[in-house]
Formats: structure tokens, C-alpha cells, sequence
């Protein structure tokens, strides 16, 4: 099982820092601001506010893969009403002030996008437990162990970085995470799965379908090296082994076994913001008892893309099609 939240980077937001936020939050919704049209206000961000957040929402540099933004939100969490039942069951103005104070943090740390076909194009998304998919692979599921996944895996353009805030979470349902760096692997089995592509998926979380020709779908591959360490890229319930590599296989089991071994849950409370390292660290979550009543568990996702280079072998990846919204510029860079 994995560990209780064991993670040093933990980072608390001081006065200064709220003050400003709560300005440009204030500012921007005074001037008719949306969190989907927030890249047109820039102009309202002041460097006063990017400065302040500039250090506190840097990327994860830790083997962990991880950091939390503890307390970032707390300000504009208020009352935001019942959890709704499904993630297109809210009226954006419901939690407006939210929305917009989450986008300007995930701003600071890269590009943030969303998928035409996830959510309706949305930047901030809604994971709340539904009961259509409550026993699918997918964020909305309760009943089933979400398995471990590196957001987007099928698409070469998929987020460097995940975010997740904390809206509600009475019954202390944690998110998993596990880094590939902390991950136990032998060479031979880091080998094999940096050298032997297979197949990923879409997840069930995107609207439409398409035709999935595994003669012409892109080979991906599972691990890769850099300077700063390996990387992943990781999706079980959505991946197709190749039948004739049964060494890739074992390994690619391995990989899932190394990954429940060196866990860490990280637990949430209303206003925290966790910032994963989408390349580094794959996560999950255990199953737990949803109720539907407007109590459950309510997370946000942000996803933003860095300027760092992934595999020359990824770049012609078709993607399956998959059209992003955005990204919109990064505000750190001053856009």
C-alpha cells in the first residue's frame, strides 16, 4: 500500500501572495473575465503577482515528482455548492472566482490547455465521482481502483504538468503518485521498455470514438532518458502489449508493481493544489464509496504544457486525432 505523504516540497503561500492573487481575481472578474478567455487579460496580471508566484509554482524537481501548493486556493473556496454529478452538471458562474484563481496559478507554470472532445473544451475540469462511469478507468470512477496513468498518454502533445485542486474531500479520499526515479527497475527491464514500443489509447473520458488500426496506430515507448533522469509514459488500461514480446511484458508488469512499492498518497484538503511532473510521476486512486448526494469528494484539473523537448520519435504521433484548445501562453513568461 502506499506510503502516507512522506513529500518535502511542500509549499505554503504567505500574505502577500494571497493579497495579490485576490486582487487579480477580483480585477478580472469586475472586468466580465472567463476563465476560458483568461489568455485575453493579461493585462490585468500584474508582474507584482508573477514575481510573487513565480518560485512557489515552479516545477517539481524533487525524484518525487510531485509538490503541493498548500493552502493556495483557500481564499476563493467559500461555499461552492453541492458536488455536482457529473462534471457538465455545474453552471461556470458557480464557481467562477475559483476557476479563475486556479487557471492564473496553473498560468504560472506553463501553458494550459484542455481537448475539444474532454469536458467541452473546458481549461478547468471537474472530477467528481459519476455514477455512468463510476466503474471505468477514468477520473469520475468510485467503485474501481483508478490504476496508475500519466495524464493523456496517447498524445505526443500530452501535459508536462498535472494539476489538481482540492474543492471538497470529507471522506479523505488521497491520490497516489509514484515516481519513475524512485521506481526499483532492474537495467535489463529498463531497457526493454525504452526500446520496445506499444500500443496506447484514448481513454474513455473523450467524447466520439474512433478507429484504433493497429497497423497504423503510432508505437509509443514506455520509458525514456534524460539528463535529469528517466521519464514515462504510462496507461495499462488503455495499452495493447505486443503478443509476441512476452520479456516486455513481464517487464511491463514489473514497472506497475514497482510503481504500488515506492507510492506515496498525497491527502488534500479544501484550497491545496498539487503540481505532478507528468513525465516523472504516474498516479492513482483507490476506490471509495460514493454517495451522489452533493457531498462526495470534488477535485479540479488543470493540464499545461512546459517548453521542455520530448523524443524525436513522438513527434510525427498522429494522435488519434485528439484537437487541443489552446495552449494559451504561460503568464510566468510575462504573455
Amino acid at each position: 500500500m502506499p506510503a502516507a505523504d512522506q513529500s518535502n516540497d511542500v509549499r505554503t503561500v504567505n500574505n502577500e501572495q494571497r493579497r495579490l492573487l485576490s486582487q487579480a481575481v477580483t480585477d478580472l472578474v469586475n472586468e466580465g473575465a472567463t476563465v476560458d478567455a483568461l489568455h485575453m487579460y493579461g493585462h490585468l496580471i500584474s508582474p507584482a503577482l508573477v514575481a510573487a508566484l513565480g518560485d512557489l509554482t515552479r516545477t517539481p524537481e524533487s525524484n518525487s515528482g510531485f509538490c503541493i501548493l498548500k493552502g493556495i486556493l483557500s481564499d476563493f473556496i467559500g461555499n461552492p455548492g453541492l458536488t455536482p454529478q457529473s462534471w457538465d452538471s455545474i453552471h461556470p458562474d458557480q464557481t467562477r472566482r475559483l476557476d479563475i484563481a486556479f487557471a492564473i496559478v496553473a498560468s504560472m507554470t506553463g501553458r494550459i490547455f484542455g481537448w475539444k472532445s474532454q469536458q467541452d473544451g473546458r481549461l478547468v475540469h471537474n472530477i467528481v465521482p459519476s455514477k455512468e462511469f463510476a466503474d471505468k478507468q477514468v477520473g469520475a470512477s468510485s467503485s474501481v481502483r483508478l490504476e496508475w496513468h500519466t495524464e493523456d498518454s496517447y498524445h505526443p502533445d500530452r501535459p508536462e504538468l498535472l494539476l489538481l485542486a482540492c474543492v471538497r474531500n470529507p471522506d479523505e479520499v488521497g491520490t497516489d503518485v509514484a515516481s519513475i526515479r524512485q521506481a526499483n527497475l532492474s537495467k535489463r527491464d529498463i531497457e526493454l521498455l525504452s526500446t520496445v514500443p506499444v500500443l496506447l489509447y484514448p481513454d474513455d473520458s473523450y467524447a466520439g470514438s474512433w478507429a484504433a488500426n493497429d497497423e497504423d496506430a503510432a508505437r509509443m515507448l514506455t520509458l525514456w532518458n534524460t539528463t535529469h533522469g528517466l521519464c514515462m509514459r504510462y496507461d495499462p488500461p488503455y495499452t495493447k502489449l505486443p503478443e509476441d514480446q512476452p520479456e516486455l511484458r513481464a517487464a511491463w508488469e514489473r514497472l506497475g508493481e514497482a510503481l504500488d512499492r515506492c507510492a506515496t498518497t498525497v491527502m488534500t484538503t479544501p484550497g491545496d493544489v498539487v503540481i505532478v511532473n507528468n513525465d516523472v510521476a504516474a498516479h492513482a486512486r483507490r476506490p471509495f464509496q460514493a454517495r451522489y448526494d452533493g457531498t462526495d469528494r470534488w477535485l479540479m484539473r488543470i493540464l499545461a504544457r512546459g517548453t521542455w523537448q520530448r523524443p524525436h520519435s513522438e513527434r510525427n504521433e498522429p494522435g488519434y486525432g485528439q484537437i487541443q484548445v489552446g495552449p494559451y501562453p504561460s503568464l510566468r513568461a510575462g504573455s
